[in-house]
């Protein structure tokens, strides 16, 4: 963390809670608050402890992030939702933290692992039902999965996800096959997923699922009226410099001045996740939208001024900027804007 730089990042407790709050309302489910990626980059172990007292179960996309968790003394269910290597498997069940399977291969694997164990690993069953990235494909191959006898391992989840949620055709064809499997089963789990952010929106869930699986829209970067970005960053002016006609700024000279112009210089750039991409978008300073003008440096970038005596504060993700808006600067979208913040830089929960 860079407790002395004047690079950081804000979250808000508040909209955060709101927002978990608005999806459980919405979907009259429980949640899953989806805090992989360090919290799609907001902090996992801030996120982490603003949201337990208001979910129902964390996923993560590793078992380090589940088993640092763990450690800072979360307690509630924790789902890891990428494949596990089973040499892991003990690690797994050491914090108490379920995990995904997608084959009975791979169920063999995890059983061998824990042979010795006194309880057992506790696991999700992924459904591929049109994404062909994770899970299995077929009734049959649920079956097998299921219908395995073994004291060692008990299935306690099954989900999917969609891949097109804003496609009704797509969607439908989706619901279908993961509610086709289900009932195939005849088993009672305890969770039953299948909503993302997307798709909770779109109302594409069924009625015997359990959860909603909430990610972005937790941190309010969805579009939705109904919720409140969570995230805001700031930097500062550290120099001020006037600029003289036909000079130029940064790297390959790719700014040059077509008047004598004010520019500020910020500490920080692509190193701390704003990339070289963000030359031309908009930053707030004191009432104005201002420029960014030159290459993004590793640690620095430059703003054009409208005067020499604006503030030094400098808003580059928030009110004013929003993730949205910086993701269609940078032709992306809103996801990757803010996971790519690093964990170096300060976070302040208010």
């Amino acid at each position: 963390m860079n407790e002395y730089c004047e690079t950081y990042i804000k979250i808000s407790k508040d909209a955060l809670i709101h927002n978990a709050r608005f999806f459980k309302k919405d979907s009259q489910k429980k949640l899953i608050a989806v805090i992989k990626s360090n919290a799609y980059g907001h902090g996992l172990i801030e996120v982490g402890k603003i949201l337990e007292p208001v979910s129902d179960l964390f996923a993560v996309a590793s078992l380090d992030s589940a088993v640092s968790l763990r450690k800072v003394g979360i307690k509630i269910p924790i789902l890891v939702l990428n494949p596990l290597a089973s040499d892991y498997a003990l690690v797994a069940l050491e914090h108490d933290i379920m995990i995904t399977v997608s084959s009975l291969a791979e169920l063999k694997q995890f059983e061998q692992v824990i042979k010795d164990s006194e309880s057992p690993l506790k696991l999700h069953l992924k459904i591929d039902s049109g994404m062909n990235r994770m899970g299995v494909k077929t009734s049959s191959e649920a079956k097998d999965i299921i219908e395995y006898n073994s004291q060692k391992l008990k299935i306690v989840g099954i989900y999917t996800h969609f891949h097109s949620a804003d496609d009704e055709g797509l969607s439908k064809k989706q619901q279908k096959l993961f509610k086709d499997i289900y009932e195939a089963l005849d088993t009672d789990f305890e969770y039953v997923h299948m909503c993302s952010t997307s798709a909770a929106l779109n109302k594409w869930d069924l009625d015997f699922t359990t959860h909603v699986r909430i990610g972005l829209g937790l941190y309010g970067i969805c579009e939705s009226s109904d919720v409140k970005p969570v995230l805001s960053m700031y930097s500062k002016i550290m120099i001020k410099k006037q600029v003289l006609l036909n000079e130029t700024v940064g790297y390959s000279a790719r700014f040059k001045a077509r008047e004598d112009t004010w520019i500020g210089v910020l500490p920080c750039g692509y190193s701390d996740g704003i990339i070289r991409a963000n030359t031309g978008r908009k930053v707030y300073i004191d009432g104005y939208y201002c420029e960014i003008v030159g290459n993004v440096c590793m640690n620095s970038l430059m703003v054009k001024l409208p005067h020499q005596n604006v503030s030094c504060e400098v808003e580059l993700i928030g009110p004013h900027i929003s993730a949205i808006e910086i993701a269609k600067h940078l032709k992306t979208i809103s996801y990757e804007v803010v996971t790519i913040l690093p964990p170096h830089i300060k976070r302040i929960v208010e």
